[in-house]
């Protein structure tokens, strides 16, 4: 019996790349007669013509399905529900159908899978611009040392996850779910395979440091161990304090007076966030998307 793979691609306005994308997960799936994939292709309501591409490709490609919402929801809903429509006892995963993960990856990695494994796709190497390698190094660090490893280094959503674990978040009602640490939490054999993430070549990138979606995908981490995350917020900010009323009472540097003062303004800002995010997370739960 062949073991079946239902493929996650959740997208918005990716007309360059789509044919692409399908015609290599077409092919890299050609090479092993014992697994067998759907690509299930949420839109969440594009304005370019990925969804005709789509429509065309299903007619020649019946592994093909193509929900598309009736407006803009964003990523993580849109993630949520493709994992409505996994096939029963189907494994899945998640990928992006910009071409930066290389979409061969699943095959070559699934028709070895273990029963029950979960494998991690972890960047080795980026090659996204400075800046981006920059702060989401930063991030990805303070992350695995405020979860104690479990969050782990350098990975996202792409991973290959277990029927019994998209059980699991098919229940799960939270809003704006922080994919890489969930499906980690859910994972009983975990598998690591190292890769490199691509430059974008074609399109625009909806994930930047000035966009809502890194900073919701941090916080939304840090929400997962909050208490240890505000006690370490609590004591630095107590630290600062005590050392800026030290440099004021010596009347010391102006340049140590702004920088310490900018720090603890940090601190506060971190700490607001953290409880707002809480708030956010208790008062909200999952989207429901409408979808044609």
């Amino acid at each position: 019996m062949k073991k079946k793979i239902s493929i996650i691609a959740s997208f918005r306005n990716e007309e360059t790349n789509i044919n692409s994308f399908i015609r290599r997960i077409k092919n890299s799936f050609k090479k092993f007669r014992n697994i067998d994939y759907k690509l299930i292709f949420i839109d969440d309501f594009s304005n370019d013509s990925s969804n005709n591409l789509i429509k065309k490709a299903i007619k020649k490609n019946k592994k093909i399905q193509l929900i598309t919402f009736k407006k803009n929801y964003g990523h993580n809903p849109s993630v949520q529900t493709g994992f409505n429509f996994v096939r029963n006892r189907d494994y899945a995963v998640v990928i992006d159908c910009d071409l930066q993960e290389d979409p061969e990856l699943i095959a070559q990695n699934f028709h070895s899978i273990k029963k029950n494994q979960t494998i991690h796709f972890v960047r080795k190497k980026r090659e996204d611009p400075f800046f981006q390698r920059f702060y989401s190094k930063i991030a990805y660090l303070f992350l695995h040392f405020i979860s104690s490893g479990k969050i782990i280094m350098n990975t996202n959503h792409f991973k290959i996850i277990p029927p019994f674990v998209v059980k699991k978040i098919n229940k799960n009602k939270e809003r704006d779910p922080y994919w890489n640490y969930l499906f980690t939490k859910y994972s009983r054999d975990n598998k690591i395979v190292y890769y490199i993430k691509r430059k974008r070549h074609f399109g625009i990138s909806k994930y930047s440091i000035f966009t809502l979606n890194p900073w919701i995908t941090f916080y939304g981490g840090i929400h997962y161990f909050k208490k240890r995350f505000r006690f370490l917020i609590l004591s630095l900010l107590l630290i600062n304090i005590m050392i800026l009323l030290l440099v004021l009472y010596n009347f010391t540097s102006f340049f140590l007076i702004l920088f310490l003062s900018f720090s603890i303004l940090i601190l506060i800002t971190n700490l607001f966030i953290s409880f707002f995010m809480a708030h956010y997370k208790k008062k909200n739960k999952r989207i429901y998307c409408k979808y044609k």
